[in-house]
């Protein structure tokens, strides 16, 4: 505990005081894992860091910035900045310097279509939104957008896809370039990365710690993250 203690202590003097592990006390939207997705909207806008947020960068039909209070703008994957509580993909209101003024370059993987084949029925959500491959109509391979479990809180698993595929995660590009870069697709099992074997870890007490975290700033006062957790019972 105490080795626990003084490497806290050393990470915030070294680049500053870290974002909170928990949501403050009050904050209306934390983000899918506790409120779901969208919980900012036209009708009752969030304030600076608080998500989800439905921005412009999410592509397709979105509430562009209105979901923000006065200024501010919904950014993209943003939230972790704010807390560690969001979820990797959570959009959060921001500042407006935060979002680039100029638009990157469109993602072209060589040999892959320029347009949607005739008869696919899911084409992403520039064309059929977000969500078309669900439970109920599923898709075949390279056809999204699915909700999978990488995109957390409540989703539809790898059940928006046919037989054995699995929903993706920002994948589709890899099949069409007329797909949006956050649309994720159903592929088969093989394509997805296997995850690494983790250490074993004691019975009980503090398990190993994780690398340290990029710097949350190129120049001035930053913070970094490396979090251990609590092992066994």
């Amino acid at each position: 505990m105490k080795v626990f203690l003084l490497l806290l202590s050393v990470a915030a003097l070294s680049c500053g005081q870290g974002p909170p592990a928990e949501p403050p006390g009050g904050q209306r939207c934390s983000g899918r894992n506790f409120e779901g997705r969208r919980c900012c909207t036209p009708e009752q806008p969030c304030g600076l860091g608080e998500g989800d947020c439905d921005g412009p960068l999410d592509g397709g039909v979105n509430d562009g910035h209105a979901g923000c209070q006065g200024d501010l703008v919904c950014g993209s994957n943003n939230c972790k900045k704010f807390g560690l509580y969001f979820h990797e993909k959570d959009d959060c209101c921001d500042q407006p310097s935060s979002i680039a003024t100029e638009k990157p370059a469109p993602v072209i993987v060589p040999g892959v279509p320029l347009d949607p084949p005739a008869g696919q029925r899911c084409r992403g959500r520039n064309y059929d939104g977000r969500r078309c491959c669900t439970p109920d109509s599923p898709c075949g391979e390279g056809e999204g957008d699915c909700d999978g479990r990488s995109d957390g809180g409540l989703s539809d698993g790898d059940r928006g896809c046919r037989g054995d595929l699995v929903c993706g995660s920002n994948n589709c590009k890899q099949f069409g370039a007329y797909y949006h870069q956050k649309d994720d697709c159903c592929e088969r099992p093989a394509t997805i990365p296997a995850a690494i074997p983790k250490p074993r870890q004691q019975q009980k007490g503090w398990g190993q710690w994780t690398q340290w975290g990029p710097c949350s700033a190129l120049c001035g006062p930053g913070w970094k993250v490396r979090t251990r957790r609590c092992v066994g019972s």
